[in-house]
């Protein structure tokens, strides 16, 4: 009888401890579209030569003077980064590869930020003209993103409790408070896929006309007065998102009136 007793004592307090555990887990995102007021270009300066000096002898001359047509675009020096450096032998091309290297591979990356947007193509023509070889980024970004990453994070949140509020009302519960709260990893992407690759193309004497992009498209002009006119699309917005995940508690409907 005692033993009997003692089994419905577990088994009443095994109800009520799930009872007490009911919750609702949901996920929501917050997003915040925000005008770029900065845009970051990556310029690469690459060279070959037979032997490794003279191709970073010719590597830095072409980075020197593209360093100087930043300054005259009155560039600040903060806002300029030399980023990225690589040295690779050249063995050939697929199919005719050598045992030694034939030549060797110096290539350097050079971060600009601008937030003057009308800068861009002029700058990029200037530095066409000195030797650059490629412009391998182009990310339009927001320079205040904390302040929208806290808007997101909020939005976030309230979106979360308004779904979880709808879910537990169609169940006949109330939503009590939140117990757990855990935020993804964000991720924010540029504009309007603002990331593109522009090769130095034909290096004649009157433009050079190559930037692969959905949404950006530049001629850069040389000595040629008839050149078509320089054309820069808008850079869109950029979107700040956040995304959580809360379990809430939930409770009775009579225990949430009381």
């Amino acid at each position: 009888m005692r033993l009997l007793a003692f089994l419905l004592c577990c088994v009443g307090c095994t109800l009520l401890s799930a009872d007490e555990q009911r919750f609702i887990t949901v996920t929501a995102t917050g997003e915040v579209n925000v005008i770029p007021d900065e845009v970051v270009l990556e310029l690469d300066v690459r060279t070959r030569e037979e032997k490794l000096l003279d191709a970073k002898r010719k590597n830095d001359s072409v980075s020197r003077s593209l360093l100087q047509r930043l300054s005259d675009h009155k560039v600040p020096k903060a806002d300029i980064k030399l980023d990225d450096l690589e040295v690779s032998p050249y063995f050939g091309e697929y199919g005719e590869r050598q045992e030694t290297p034939i030549a060797y591979n110096y290539s350097r990356s050079i971060l600009v930020r601008l937030t003057d947007f009308d800068k861009i193509e002029l700058l990029l023509a200037d530095a066409f003209n000195v030797g650059l070889t490629n412009v391998s980024r182009m990310q339009f970004r927001v320079s205040s993103q904390r302040k929208h990453q806290f808007e997101a994070r909020r939005l976030a949140v309230t979106h979360a409790k308004e779904k979880a509020e709808h879910l537990t009302e169609l169940t006949g519960m109330k939503l009590g408070s939140a117990m757990q709260i855990e935020e993804h990893i964000e991720y924010n992407e540029a504009a309007a896929d603002f990331f593109a690759v522009a090769d130095a193309g034909r290096m004649g004497n009157t433009t050079v006309n190559s930037l692969q992009g959905n949404k950006y498209t530049f001629v850069v002009q040389r000595d040629d007065a008839d050149a078509e006119s320089l054309e820069l699309n808008t850079p869109g917005q950029v979107s700040i998102s956040a995304d959580v995940t809360i379990k809430f508690e939930m409770l009775p409907e009579k225990s949430a009136e009381q």
